[in-house]
């Protein structure tokens, strides 16, 4: 009875084997397996307990998009002469990130580096640490603060358009960047991309599921730029992480880190 048993389950682990294999082979099993993969449904978008609101409190990784996914070949021709001419004068080094300044946004959505949104009542906040710095983007209805002093990420003020969180941003100090001077969307392209203090944001965050974050910005500068550009619409995923790193360190390109004691 017992080399009857052992046949038996011999037998049976040969048959199961061969129809594994088989299963394996057949496309047609393989593209159900991936169509049922596929119909797995999204998420649904988590909302705030305070207002019903979708809730974009979590890490998202950046986009990390090259500069015509970025969409630099349509900013480029919306510079003007005189703005060109002050672009091409600049490099690399240039940049302002090189001396430990924020990146500022749109630019900021398009690198690859993850941030963290929490959400509250009332306000939004954006933590980053490429540097480290935060953003506030205030949602209780208050109109932009006259007497801001101008800085690198602006005044922000946002308001509910259905689910899409709309937010206007202005009181820039002129300093940051749209790209990098490395970013060249055509052949001819050089220099920095610079802006002014008349830069004027109007960004939309909305979220597509529990995981996908989308992003677009419309940029207004009448003294760089002779019309409005819209970035494509960016797509953030939610990262693995809970939380970004608690610490880092920006070191100015010009600054000589390298302790005596090490040369």
């Amino acid at each position: 009875m017992g080399k009857a048993f052992a046949a038996a389950v011999v037998g049976s682990s040969l048959v199961g084997l061969i129809c594994l294999t088989l299963a394996s082979s057949d496309p047609s099993a393989a593209q159900q397996s991936g169509a049922a993969r596929a119909a797995t449904p999204a998420k649904a978008v988590p909302r705030a307990s305070w207002d019903g609101k979708p809730d974009l409190t979590g890490v998202w990784q950046g986009a990390g998009l090259n500069a015509r996914a970025y969409g630099l070949a349509e900013l480029e021709r919306l510079y003007q002469p005189s703005a060109k001419q002050q672009m091409k004068a600049l490099t690399e080094k240039d940049d302002p990130i090189l001396q430990c300044a924020v990146y500022g946004y749109p630019r900021r959505i398009a690198k690859a580096f993850p941030l963290q949104i929490v959400q509250a009542v009332g306000v939004m906040v954006i933590l980053d640490n490429r540097p480290h710095i935060y953003r506030y983007v205030f949602t209780d209805g208050r109109k932009h603060t006259e007497d801001v002093f101008p800085t690198y990420q602006g005044d922000s003020v946002g308001r509910w358009d259905g689910d899409t969180l709309v937010v206007d941003v202005t009181t820039f100090n002129g300093k940051i960047w749209l790209a990098g001077a490395q970013d060249h969307p055509t052949p001819t392209s050089a220099g920095g991309w610079i802006t002014s203090d008349a830069l004027h944001l109007v960004e939309r965050w909305h979220l597509l599921d529990a995981d996908t974050l989308e992003y677009q910005a419309t940029v207004e500068d009448p003294k760089m730029l002779t019309g409005p550009w819209t970035t494509p619409k960016i797509v953030l995923k939610r990262a693995p992480i809970r939380k970004l790193e608690e610490e880092g360190h920006c070191i100015p390109a010009d600054i000589d880190w390298v302790s005596p004691a090490l040369r």
